[in-house]
């Protein structure tokens, strides 16, 4: 992916109102469609960029922020099931306590992020960055880790069952176990 092209496309953050109107249509996806391990993201690579395309039942408020900029929110205990975030910017944002299985943050930049006691259950990092991510008491199983960069990542007392890890720098990381 061109990390560069991305990066041109990141708009300015945010408000936490649209926010919360955007988590809130999404609450009303994920209430209608049940999303379940039967139903998953495609990612496609488009000229450089990703594209992300939902595979099973879906609605207009169904969340898919492609290049967003959540600088400055808290998405602290945020209900995010099934929601794509490919090439966001979330760089020091908190997501601790999110619900984030079957989500997507394929190319996402996420340095410094706090996902502390999040559940990751099939949710989809490959290729972000997620230098001294905070990880700290997350649960998750299949969570797909590959060919990110987890430099000084912090997995301690987190409990992830088969991580996909192929490719992703772990250099510095601590507390990480695969079962």
């Amino acid at each position: 992916m061109d990390k560069h092209l991305m990066a041109q496309l990141t708009g300015a953050p945010i408000t936490p109102e649209a926010w919360k109107e955007q988590l809130d249509r999404h609450a009303r996806f994920v209430k209608e469609s049940r999303p379940s391990a039967g139903s998953r993201w495609q990612v496609l690579d488009v000229s450089g960029m990703p594209l992300a395309i939902w595979q099973g039942y879906s609605t207009d408020d169904q969340l898919n922020l492609k290049f967003g900029n959540l600088t400055g929110l808290s998405l602290d205990d945020a209900c995010l099931i099934a929601a794509a975030m490919p090439g966001v910017l979330a760089e020091n944002v908190s997501f601790r306590r999110a619900k984030l299985r079957l989500s997507l943050f394929t190319d996402a930049r996420l340095d410094g992020a706090n996902f502390e006691q999040a559940e990751l259950d099939l949710a989809d990092f490959s290729r972000a960055s997620l230098r001294n991510a905070n990880f700290r008491g997350v649960t998750g199983t299949e969570t797909d880790f590959e060919n990110c960069d987890l430099t000084g990542a912090d997995f301690t007392d987190s409990d992830l069952l088969r991580p996909k890890l192929a490719g992703a720098k772990l250099d510095g990381v601590k507390g990480l176990k695969t079962n």
